[in-house]
């Protein structure tokens, strides 16, 4: 790509489109049909159809660049420009790799013909303000460019090219705001993607670190207790051993269902890793997340689970209970419940076991 920083001062065109001196009769109609001067009458803005220059900008170079002074109101005759937050070096490459990054880029918005480029910078300069964006040319394009003396001159003998001006800010602002809540969203949803477990639904191991702390630190306040269980389902390893993967999914995904059926609104699940489970159950002593933790259990082994393939297999969960005493790490109190959970498997399984509270190893 070219570099040319434009501050009232054109590139030089190549020996294929050598510049227009004047507009053509249908570039004067297409400028007179810009958003900035609809209304207008000619005579008001006589002097940018017959004395703001005509220039070329050949693809890939940059018209208006951030951090750049310029003095002109650009108006788009043909071709087109793109609007980007961050240097757009990389944005016209042959390289279709480099290609496909550059457009993952903070392009922002793009400018067809009758459209107006350098109006915000005009404006910002008032104030000592540099440009905040880059403009470059998508493909070969004809500006009309029209210097700040003439623009001004023009908008205070025809209020309504101010008032069109307005307008057209507005738009920009409107859709610079859609699009930045669009990808605020979009960033919400790669979040909450990566945060969530593609299989059961519920939250994942990295969702539980980050989260399962704050929750505690926001109970600490409260000097209210917290529990924590830890559930495994019973010889899961022989489920996909006898009967594949395939029925292995279905089971994890209807004992996550049946899980999240027994809690209350306000507990905290996720998929812990493998065929475990966690559950932060805050403002819950120990008695009362033992009493949860029953319920669990019984509502996973109280029916058999419904296949696919319309057999029915039974399931059992194992559960360790942990209570917090506001002094440990999230670490040591899982590891409590873990504790708890190893020694209900060992007594038999589809058991809940408390472990009274956590030791710090």
């Amino acid at each position: 790509m070219k570099d040319h920083a434009l501050e009232g001062s054109a590139p030089l065109p190549s020996n294929d489109a050598p510049p227009q001196v004047r507009l053509t009769p249908e570039q004067r109609a297409l400028v007179m049909r810009a958003d900035l001067l609809q209304g207008v009458a000619p005579d008001a803005v006589h002097r940018w159809l017959t004395d703001a220059p005509v220039r070329w900008i050949p693809r890939g170079d940059i018209l208006i660049q951030m951090g750049v002074a310029h003095n002109t109101l650009f108006i788009l005759l043909s071709g087109e420009l793109s609007v980007w937050l961050e240097s757009p070096n990389a944005a016209f490459t042959a390289d279709a790799q480099r290609a496909a990054a550059a457009g993952a880029r903070k392009q922002i918005a793009r400018i067809g013909p009758g459209e107006t480029a350098g109006e915000q910078s005009l404006i910002s300069l008032v104030d000592g303000q540099l440009p905040i964006a880059w403009a470059i040319a998508n493909e070969d394009c004809y500006v009309l460019a029209v210097p700040s003396a003439m623009f001004w001159q023009s908008m205070q003998a025809e209020p309504k090219i101010a008032l069109n001006l307005l307008r057209v800010l507005s738009a920009r602002v409107r859709k610079a705001n859609a699009g930045f809540s669009e990808a605020l969203a979009q960033q919400q949803r790669l979040v909450q993607d990566a945060e969530t477990d593609a299989l059961t639904g519920l939250y994942n191991r990295r969702w539980m670190d980050r989260y399962y702390p704050r929750a505690l630190l926001c109970k600490h306040s409260t000097q209210r207790p917290a529990s924590i269980l830890m559930i495994d389902l019973d010889h899961f390893k022989r489920v996909n051993d006898e009967h594949g993967h395939a029925v292995g999914d279905q089971v994890l995904f209807q004992a996550a269902r049946r899980i999240e059926f027994a809690l209350r609104p306000g507990d905290l699940c996720a998929r812990y890793g493998g065929e475990e489970f966690c559950v932060l159950l805050p403002a819950v002593d120990l008695r009362l997340a033992t009493g949860i933790a029953q319920r669990i259990c019984a509502s996973v082994a109280r029916q058999p689970f419904a296949l696919s393939s319309g057999e029915t297999l039974p399931v059992s969960v194992s559960i360790g209970v942990a209570c917090w005493d506001q002094q440990e790490p999230l670490d040591a109190l899982l590891q409590a419940a873990d504790r708890a959970l190893y020694q209900a498997k060992r007594q038999g399984r589809n058991q809940v076991i408390a472990s009274p509270r956590p030791v710090l190893i």
